[in-house]
């Protein structure tokens, strides 16, 4: 028996080490095809191969591509052959001959694997790893589509005729509100579908549902296998040679294959197929097989596939859904019993899983749905029998009155998850939590999933209710100030032991690319606030205001202070959400758990008369003190707004130890007599990494350092969180870039200067 158990332990350090070793060296090995930080902007004009196209708004599309030329004029530095390239093609219906599988010739503009980075939360630069993309590119000349031989692989036909369903979906329901939801649910590509759709899937409990799930492949591929057990009975040599039970489980698998790779094969779809090809396996060697056995085989060949899929949120929410259900019928236990087996069953695996998804999800998304198990009991069934079958039967063999049934039975699904979303109480926000908080919630869902009378469950309840402890606050006298990395803008926290303020809201690009949606909003979840106490807008520009509309929307401050007219549409919208509007220039200093906040009003001339005032010049500035510390907040101001401040209000009201640099570091800002009055000792910049306007000027920089003021940019650093002390000297900052520094990060070792 010790030699069993050693032999065991011996063959577990083995794999580990291998699983170790193979990781490392496929990340070398993708470190080594990524684009370098050097080859920013540069444009390259090269051969490349079509992988896929998936559809995004207006027309658009985003294509993955491979570097695929023997010769070009490309640096083999830049773009190694082989290297993946996801690229935004607008009006990508010009583009409508190129199939995957295809080459093509075109002039791109490279971009490295180099996004904005938070503190917590989505990090793009591990999804770019976890998919193995090198970079981004932009198209910057027509496409010069190259004689297209005929292919042998099997995978780019099937790629191929995906796309080919895709298009036909997008076409036939051109008009329809639910184009976007069919479109996912047959081929699994969700780039139609809306910011807010996702918001409503995520908050009613259903986003598994919305595009080809395990549940679906499952459903599908027993019918498919009934249905070839049912046909293969009816030959009496096809049963001789082989059994239709057996021919039917093959059968079945296949389907799930073609399934699952129609479907995009992503996470959950690997699982499904290979738990399936697990079964499979056991029933050829006959005999009972162990429901473990299965899943670890399910784990084992999903890993050997993909060894990235480890870093997909989807990994841990769909392994960790079936984990928690075999844990649970391994023990052959109910925890009711009442006389309709099925509804026992049905009711004992929702609450399982909505019990072991409690903490990934809290993790995951800062929140739990409450209506969540009433919402799937009716999508569930609804989208199996109803939805899906149609939108397959219209998707796949192109039934237009079978797609625009699907779509309709969708429309009316809708109906009553809006009902539900509108309940107040159908989500439950969560905050971050620390990791021994988190441990304990996990052995709390352990314990109420587990049978009665082992350990109370008002136990386990007690625990998994530690996802309410309250997040970590300043002390009395103390302040946090927090910079979101918002590429070329600006989006601030400030926190208080009782209050929170927002100051500015960063830009918004598009519906999906706003600020206010993928930073302030999380940010705001993971550490428990619904709203601001105030959320002052420096200015109206783009890359201050361009996230406040959805802000006020989603979250409505109890005020909202701006430099803007009083009939400006934000102002307006504010008073509609029932914020108080105050002009920031006139506002009074008050204080928050012993800290002074103090508007410096700008007292300006009739814009009309001069044009030097522009919104720029507007900008509300505001100074945040406590005993030992003060930062100066100071929008996009410029030379003569720095030079009116100073004389209204002189150097003392504006000295400072840290300053916000005005303008991103413009060289219109921070002129010396100003820096000479705020005498700072730190400077903290918010700007995109190598942005189009040079922000930070190299003059500015030399300025701050000429005067031995520590620089700091978000560039390099990513969000940073500076903690201010009432009761010490220094102020420190925690760093994205430190915290969250990983292998798939480019920007560590090349992002270093201002």
């Amino acid at each position: 028996m010790c030699k069993s158990q050693f032999a065991l332990a011996l063959w577990l350090f083995a794999g580990f080490g291998a699983a170790q070793l193979n990781a490392g060296v496929q990340a070398a090995a993708h470190k080594n095809m990524q684009v370098p930080l050097a080859c920013n902007k540069q444009q390259v004009q090269s051969e490349f191969k079509l992988l896929e196209k998936a559809f995004r708004d207006d027309g658009a599309q985003t294509w993955l591509i491979m570097h695929k030329a023997r010769q070009s004029n490309t640096p083999e530095q830049c773009l190694k052959n082989g290297a993946k390239i996801q690229m935004f093609v607008e009006s990508a219906n010009r583009f409508e001959s190129l199939k995957p599988g295809q080459a093509f010739q075109a002039t791109l503009r490279l971009k490295p694997p180099k996004g904005t980075l938070q503190l917590e939360g989505f990090d793009v630069h591990r999804h770019w790893f976890a998919n193995q993309i090198a970079g981004t590119a932009q198209l910057k000349s027509d496409l010069v589509i190259l004689p297209d031989h005929f292919n042998f692989n099997p995978l780019v036909w099937l790629e191929r005729a995906r796309l080919h369903t895709a298009e036909w979906i997008v076409s036939s329901l051109q008009n329809h509100p639910e184009q976007a939801l069919v479109l996912a649910m047959v081929v699994g590509d969700q780039g139609l579908i809306s910011a807010e759709d996702r918001e409503l899937f995520n908050s009613t409990g259903i986003a598994h549902l919305v595009a080809i799930s395990g549940l679906h492949i499952t459903l599908f591929a027993m019918i498919a296998g009934k249905g070839m057990g049912l046909l293969w009975r009816r030959s009496q040599r096809l049963c001789l040679s082989i059994p239709a039970p057996l021919a039917g489980s093959a059968f079945g698998l296949l389907f799930a294959v073609l399934y699952g790779l129609v479907a995009g094969w992503g996470v959950p779809a690997q699982r499904t197929v290979f738990m399936l090809f697990a079964l499979f396996v056991g029933q050829l060697r006959g005999g009972t097989q162990n429901s473990w056995d299965t899943f670890f085989l399910a784990l084992f060949l999903t890993l050997a596939f993909d060894s990235w899929a480890v870093l997909d949120a989807g990994f841990l929410l769909s392994f960790g859904a079936v984990g928690t259900l075999i844990f649970v019928t391994q023990g052959h236990y109910h925890f009711i019993k009442p006389q309709q087996e099925f509804i026992a069953n049905a009711v004992k695996a929702q609450y399982t899983v909505t019990v072991g998804l409690i903490l990934p999800c809290a993790m995951l998304f800062n929140q739990q749905s409450l209506i969540s198990p009433v919402a799937n009991a009716l999508s569930i069934p609804w989208m199996s029998f109803v939805s899906t079958p149609l939108a397959l039967l219209g998707g796949l063999l192109q039934q237009n009155w079978a797609l625009v049934l699907a779509a309709n039975s969708l429309a009316l699904q809708r109906e009553w998850l809006v009902t539900f979303n509108e309940l107040s109480w159908a989500t439950l926000p969560l905050q971050n939590q620390p990791f021994w908080i988190n441990l304990l919630v996990a052995l709390g869902c352990i314990i109420l999933i587990m049978p009665q009378g082992i350990v109370s469950r008002w136990f386990g309840l007690a625990l998994v209710a530690l996802l309410a402890w309250p997040a970590p606050r300043p002390a009395e006298q103390d302040f946090w100030l927090t910079l979101m990395d918002v590429a070329q803008g600006t989006a601030i926290a400030v926190q208080t032991k009782n209050h929170l303020l927002i100051y500015d809201a960063g830009p918004a690009f598009n519906d999906r690319s706003n600020s206010a949606r993928r930073v302030l909003l999380p940010w705001m979840a993971a550490h428990g606030y619904n709203r601001a106490d105030l959320f002052m807008l420096s200015h109206d520009d783009a890359d201050h205001s361009g996230g406040a509309p959805l802000l006020i929307e989603k979250a409505p401050p109890r005020q909202f202070a701006s430099s803007m007219v009083e009939s400006h549409p934000l102002n307006q919208l504010a008073t509609q959400k029932q914020s108080e509007i105050k002009p920031c220039h006139s506002m009074e200093k008050w204080t928050w758990n012993g800290v002074a906040f103090q508007p410096i009003g700008l007292h300006t001339p009739t814009r009309a008369h001069n044009n030097l005032w522009t919104k720029n010049n507007q900008s509300c500035v505001l100074k945040i003190s406590n005993s030992s510390h003060s930062v100066l907040l100071t929008g996009d101001i410029e030379a003569i707004a720095e030079m009116h401040l100073l004389a209204q209000h002189g150097a003392d009201h504006l000295k400072a130890r840290v300053i916000v640099v005005p303008h991103h570091g413009s060289k219109t800002s921070s002129t010396l007599p100003f820096l000479q009055a705020v005498r700072p000792e730190i400077a903290l910049i918010q700007s995109g990494w190598q942005n189009q306007f040079g922000h930070p000027h190299s003059q500015v920089i030399e300025r701050y350092e000429s005067m031995n003021v520590k620089v700091h940019n978000t560039a390099q650093n990513g969000a940073m969180k500076w903690v201010f002390p009432n009761s010490k000297i220094d102020p420190f900052a925690t760093k994205a870039s430190e915290i969250r520094q990983t292998y798939w990060h480019a920007h560590e070792s090349g992002a270093k200067a201002p």
